[in-house]
C-alpha cells in the first residue's frame, strides 16, 4: 500500500476536509458499500487522482469522516446540557430538550444513522471509534454536572443510562412507531427514571405523581 501524502498548505488541508465531508455524506446517504471513490470525486469536484494522494481508499474517508461528524449525530444531547445555565434547578426541562434535539437529529439524519449503527456492527475500527467518542462524551456530561453542582455515586455509569435511555426512546419515536403504545407516557417514564438516577426517591414521587 503505497504512502499518502499529508497535506500542509491551506488549500490542499481544504481540499482533504471536502473530499472526507462529502465522501462521509455519500457514504450516509446511499450506504458505505453502495459508494466507490469515482462517486466520491464526483460529489468533491476532483478528480480520483487527488482521491488517492490523500486516501488509500474509501474506508479512510469513512474513518475520518466519523471521527469529525459523527458527534452531531450520535449525540447531539451534549449540546443541549452545555447551553444550561441552572442545570440542577432545570433538569426536568433539560431532559426534555434533550429527547427533542435527538429525536430531530434522528428524524434530519435517518440514513446516517442506520448506516453508523450498521458499520458499528461491522466493522471494528468504527466500532472502537464509537466506543470511544461515547466514554468522552460521558465524560464531558460528568463534567458538566460536576461544574453545576451534581454530587451522586457512580456518576460515569448513571450517565451511561442516560445516554442510552434517551437514545433508546428517540429510536422509538422517529422509526418504530407502535400503536400500541402511548409515546407521551412513555417519554414521561424515560424522564421519571433518568430523574431516580440523579436526584432522591422524594422526587421521583413527585413526577410519578404528576403523570
Amino acid at each position: 500500500m503505497g504512502k499518502v501524502r499529508q497535506p500542509v498548505h491551506q488549500k490542499s488541508i481544504a481540499t482533504k476536509e471536502k473530499i472526507i465531508k462529502h465522501g462521509f455524506q455519500l457514504m450516509c446517504e446511499k450506504g458505505y458499500h453502495n459508494v466507490n471513490t469515482i462517486d466520491i470525486a464526483n460529489e468533491s469536484h476532483v478528480s480520483t487522482g487527488i482521491i488517492y494522494q490523500y486516501f488509500h481508499d474509501k474506508h479512510d474517508i469513512l474513518i475520518e469522516g466519523v471521527k469529525r461528524y459523527s458527534d452531531e449525530i450520535m449525540f447531539p444531547m451534549l449540546e443541549v446540557l452545555k447551553n444550561e445555565v441552572d442545570l440542577k434547578n432545570n433538569f426536568e426541562s433539560a431532559l426534555k430538550k434533550m429527547i427533542q434535539k435527538t429525536k430531530e437529529v434522528h428524524t434530519m439524519s435517518e440514513n446516517a444513522y442506520r448506516q453508523l449503527q450498521s458499520l458499528q456492527n461491522s466493522d471494528e475500527e468504527v466500532f472502537q471509534i464509537f466506543k470511544q467518542k461515547e466514554m468522552e462524551t460521558t465524560e464531558k456530561i460528568q463534567k458538566i454536572l460536576q461544574q453545576q453542582g451534581f454530587e451522586i455515586q457512580n456518576q460515569k455509569e448513571r450517565i451511561h443510562f442516560l445516554i442510552h435511555m434517551i437514545d433508546v426512546l428517540c429510536q422509538e419515536l422517529s422509526y418504530h412507531q407502535h400503536q400500541d403504545f402511548n409515546y407521551e407516557k412513555m417519554t414521561k417514564e424515560t424522564i421519571r427514571m433518568i430523574m431516580c438516577l440523579f436526584y432522591d426517591c422524594t422526587t421521583c414521587k413527585k413526577l410519578r405523581t404528576e403523570s
